[in-house]
């Protein structure tokens, strides 16, 4: 799972400025200070994972089996088969509280008094889960709201005993405030360069394809294959002159018309081949899916036969039967991935221009140094480097130790 403590700091933050007069933000809001922060990560961690995991299932209309149902029928059904009862919070209207937490309040008000109050409507609720744990299910959003209520009455005590003012908690709540900075702005960086990268005009992928016409040519090919690195039936390495002098008969023949199949077979059996031949009519095949040696066969004229090529680990000859060209409305999206990874490889090369690291490569344990701008996918920089237990262990640890011993807080350790 992403970072949730990042997902929550940074998108409490950019959705309390945008919608600051808007309800779900001043329901946010009341659990704004950096303790509840903390409290609301460790918990967020601990029970969303499960919720986020009991996704969508398909199903089919046992009565019309070719109608697939909706997102409420396979809900009740998978309620109904547990035994449980059918949830109709989707039944509750927007504006209808769902969660009253009296002696809650935000910092302009003071705990205990007779305005301290959070109300929560349905409404805000399902913002506050689209926001912090977004892909919940319906079915799970009921345990979600119970859980987060709990958190808030939590984090409101912990705000009246002023436990953010603790030295163990105030130094680990400064480290996990940078960790988050920092993951934040990487997935943004990251994310402005794919956006970036997708963001490839109708020109580019034209002339693209002008440029790379021959990549995009695709015909009907016939070949002869003739393996030399196989023993043959005595279990000794086939001869390579025998092979080479059936290769090139094999040409002569297949020259004069004779059926490619037939050939083949007969090659086989001659030379003592004990595998069974490979299919001699490449249907439809593309240059770019060749081996670069057979790949020459697109620049013959349709009819004519190649030399004997050496491919790989064997002999081959091969003829082109037709030829035609991918038209650039077909090939566009395959141009454009291209087009997208290649963008992409720039902007993390500018990048890595920008930033230079020296890595000790006998503590990383590595022959190499690591990419410090790896392409998506590879070990994000944004990746979660620690979680809200590995949080409360440190902090159990550090309160353990004499304050003399304790130092500057640490940056949580990479998980595996």
């Amino acid at each position: 799972m992403r970072s949730v403590f990042a997902e929550v700091v940074v998108s409490r933050r950019i959705f309390l400025k945008r919608n600051l007069k808007s309800p779900i933000a001043k329901s946010i809001a009341v659990a704004a200070s950096p303790m509840r922060v903390v409290v609301i990560c460790s918990a967020m961690l601990a029970c969303a994972a499960p919720m986020i995991g009991q996704g969508t299932q398909g199903g089919l209309d046992l009565q019309n089996p070719a109608a697939p149902l909706s997102r409420r029928q396979m809900l009740m059904r998978r309620a109904q088969s547990l035994g449980k009862p059918v949830s109709t919070n989707t039944e509750v209207p927007p504006d209808t509280p769902v969660v009253t937490l009296e002696g809650v309040c935000d910092h302009s008000q003071v705990p205990g008094t007779k305005d301290c109050k959070t109300v929560i409507t349905r409404a805000q609720m399902d913002g506050i889960i689209d926001l912090l744990a977004p892909g919940t299910p319906q079915d799970a959003r009921p345990q979600f709201a119970i859980k987060y209520a709990r958190l808030l009455a939590a984090s409101e005590e912990a705000r009246r005993e002023h436990l953010e003012k603790t030295p163990g908690v105030a130094s680990e709540l400064e480290a996990q405030l940078k960790l988050a900075r920092m993951q934040v702005l990487a997935n943004t960086l990251y994310h402005q360069m794919q956006e970036q990268a997708e963001n490839v005009p109708a020109s580019e992928i034209q002339k693209y394809y002008t440029d790379h016409r021959a990549n995009f040519d695709q015909g009907e090919v016939w070949r002869l294959y003739v393996p030399r690195s196989i023993a043959g039936t005595s279990g000794q390495p086939l001869d390579a002159s025998a092979i080479r002098a059936k290769a090139d008969e094999l040409r002569e023949r297949a020259a004069a018309g004779e059926d490619f199949d037939q050939l083949q077979r007969e090659a086989y059996k001659n030379l003592g081949i004990d595998v069974p031949p490979p299919l001699t009519k490449l249907n439809m095949v593309r240059r770019s899916s060749l081996p670069r040696e057979e790949a020459q066969v697109f620049d013959l004229n349709v009819g004519d036969l190649s030399p004997v090529l050496e491919s790989g680990g064997a002999l081959v000859i091969l003829k082109l039967a037709s030829k035609q060209s991918i038209p650039v409305e077909s090939a566009g999206p395959e141009i454009k991935s291209t087009l997208q990874r290649d963008r992409l490889q720039r902007e993390l090369q500018s990048a890595t221009n920008n930033v230079k690291a020296q890595f000790n490569l006998k503590y990383l344990d590595m022959p190499s140094a690591p990419e410090l701008f790896p392409p998506p996918g590879v070990a994000q920089p944004g990746a979660n480097l620690g979680t809200a237990s590995d949080l409360r262990s440190r902090t159990r640890a550090r309160r353990r130790m004499p304050q003399s011993a304790r130092g500057p807080a640490a940056l949580p350790l990479p998980q595996q």
